[in-house]
């Protein structure tokens, strides 16, 4: 794991310059985990919309035996709780963005 200094200590002129490339190169992979986060939170939210609404479906009809409402509804469960901790990550990434900004 990386010591957070590197995430929240400000860029300055008295910052050796052996240092300012591997800011620059942490500046951009926090961008770039940033963007590949956003996209699964897309993704996952989706994937939970769209399972919310096939198990609404589904509960409607009386052909479908509990067991399978069950497990869908377990499934629903898991996608929703994926697509939230993808959220929290993204914010607390955004946070940890936004206070190297600051910084500068």
């Amino acid at each position: 794991m990386r010591h957070s200094a590197w995430f929240t200590a400000p860029q300055s002129a008295s910052m050796p310059p052996e240092f300012r490339d591997s800011v620059d190169v942490a500046d951009c992979a926090l961008d770039e985990q940033l963007e590949l986060l956003q996209r699964q939170y897309a993704t996952a939210s989706r994937a939970a919309a769209r399972l919310g609404h096939e198990l609404e479906q589904l509960e409607r009809r009386d052909d479908i035996n509990a067991n399978v409402l069950v497990q869908l509804r377990h499934q629903l469960a898991a996608a929703n709780a994926r697509s939230q901790q993808l959220l929290r990550i993204i914010d607390a990434l955004e946070d940890r963005a936004q206070t190297r900004g600051d910084d500068e």
